[in-house]
């Protein structure tokens, strides 16, 4: 093994004494990203065998390197449950009847479910309905600010809702619901939740004229069952289907209409019926968070803390997860998503135990679970936290640190602005190397969205996007591991300021 460059080599001044920065070696780096990242790790899936096999290797890193377990019950883990796809019953079903003429769709061809409701076996039925009827309501919105709702004038307590996809005017600049920015009502859960709050017992989504391709990922249901959460089932139906049926009723020239005006033309659709029995159990399965604690080296600054964390689940073997759903199947390794940022976590565990006098504060690592899967992990930790939030000062999150290739992106000084200095004084101490830049993968993508939902200063370190990002591609032999070594020592010697610093740093709450 080569010699290991030292990637911050300086003299601090830290808990009253000269120190030097703890070296982070870029081998060791690149062994556990080659470990996570392996093929025999089948891309670390949440509620899979190999995830669990990552928290152990993970644990066993944390007590070599010195560190106290702070998970459940004086162990290194943090459990919790998730669903991880769908268990598809034998019965499934779905048909529109419309005076007499019968149209049948097929599970995983013609329909799927975007929604459903939770059920834990499949083999009772998670949902059924017998010739209920069926209404038209445009684009199922209600958006006040813009004077429009779709539900107004039409009646659909205990009928299924047939809606389109998207929003009216979506391309339009001057739209007066957000210009050519989606109105957040426009979500799957949105749009299911106004739906449900009108009595609706089922919403159907079919795509809408003004898109030509069919958005729909049908066959992928076979490969990667999955659904959102949702208190009444959501139905994506195929346009070239339900076609026939559109034109009888009219509902793209309606469409075309709305679009003009933003005027609802919700309607009845007289003798129009839908049945559907499904049969869809949740997986639920347990996944654990990895906590270890290194004890501050002042007694009262000691009560606080800084969390140092990364997610080190991925997306398995791709599917619904995946920018390629149709490679489902194919091994997504995630060595950049994000065994990068798990493996600087483990290395800078170890070099922090080495030199625990420079931080006065706890350090608190941690490494999610269920990041893929909406940020579970890291909103799970911040309601049974190792140190309450009140007492948690900071927190450093690395997500895809692995291809920095001279620079770096944090982001998060926005909302504590006080920070800026105890990076530029990060920067000088780590040794440099790495342009920073002062932008980030956008609002909710990462683990530090949790720690800013509790109004926890929250910063995240990540070096782009790439054309592997959530494909089979993403391998350790990509890895720019020297860099990853930078942005660990980078974001140690931040941890170090906030640990030391005689206040606190001050959060500037998001703008809404």
């Amino acid at each position: 093994m080569r010699r290991a460059i030292l990637t911050a080599v300086v003299v601090l001044l830290a808990g009253g004494s000269a120190a030097l920065a703890p070296e982070i070696e870029p081998d060791r780096l690149l062994a556990h990203i080659k470990f996570l990242s392996a093929d025999d790790m089948k891309g670390r899936a949440n509620g899979s065998p190999e995830l669990e096999r990552a928290a152990e290797y993970v644990a066993n890193a944390f007590k070599q390197a010195g560190l106290r377990p702070a998970g459940e019950n004086g162990s290194w883990f943090q459990p919790f449950q998730l669903d991880a796809g769908l268990t598809v019953g034998r019965d499934n079903r779905l048909t529109i009847d419309r005076d007499g003429k019968r149209v049948t769709f097929t599970l995983g061809t013609s329909y799927y479910p975007l929604g459903a409701p939770i059920n834990d076996t499949p083999e009772i039925a998670s949902a059924t309905l017998q010739g209920v009827p069926l209404v038209f309501a445009g684009y199922g919105l209600a958006v006040p600010s813009a004077g429009y709702d779709d539900y107004a004038k039409v009646d659909v307590s205990d009928k299924a809702v047939l809606i389109f996809s998207h929003e009216p005017q979506e391309r339009d600049q001057n739209s007066r619901f957000n210009g050519a920015r989606p109105v957040p009502q426009t979500t799957l859960q949105a749009k299911a939740s106004l739906a449900r709050s009108h009595g609706a017992r089922a919403l159907l989504i079919v795509s809408d004229p003004v898109h030509q391709v069919d958005e729909g990922t049908y066959a992928l249901f076979g490969g990667d069952p999955e659904a959102d959460s949702t208190a009444i089932p959501v139905l994506r139906i195929r346009r070239d289907e339900l076609q026939p049926l559109i034109d009888a009723w009219g509902l793209d020239q309606i469409a075309r209409d709305i679009d003009r005006d933003l005027e609802p033309r919700s309607r009845a659709l007289p003798g129009a019926t839908v049945s559907y029995v499904e049969h869809l159990a949740r997986n639920r399965r347990v996944v654990r968070n990895v906590v270890g604690v290194l004890e501050g080296s002042d007694p009262q600054k000691s009560k606080e803390a800084v969390v140092i964390g990364a997610h080190y689940d991925h997306v398995g073997l791709g599917g619904r997860l995946s920018v390629t759903p149709e490679r489902v199947g194919e091994i997504h390794n995630g060595a950049d998503d994000n065994a990068s940022g798990t493996s600087a976590v483990m290395e800078m565990a170890k070099a922090a135990a080495s030199q625990r006098a420079r931080f006065p504060r706890t350090l608190v690592f941690i490494t999610f679970a269920g990041e893929e899967r909406g940020l579970l992990g890291s909103a799970h930790y911040t309601t049974m936290p190792a140190v309450p939030m009140e007492n948690t000062v900071g927190m450093l999150n690395l997500d895809m640190v692995g291809r920095a290739n001279g620079s770096v992106d944090v982001s998060g000084l926005e909302l504590s602005p006080s920070m800026e200095a105890d990076l530029e004084a990060a920067e000088k101490a780590s040794g440099g190397g790495l342009k920073i830049r002062r932008s980030g993968p956008g609002a909710g993508r990462s683990d530090d969205s949790s720690f800013i939902a509790k109004r926890v200063p929250a910063i995240n370190f990540f070096t782009g996007f790439h054309n592997d990002y959530h494909r089979p591609g993403d391998d350790w032999e990509k890895i720019d591991s020297r860099g990853v070594s930078r942005v660990a020592a980078l974001a140690l010697e931040l941890a170090a300021r906030l640990a030391e610093r005689t206040d606190r740093p001050e959060f500037v709450p998001p703008r809404r």
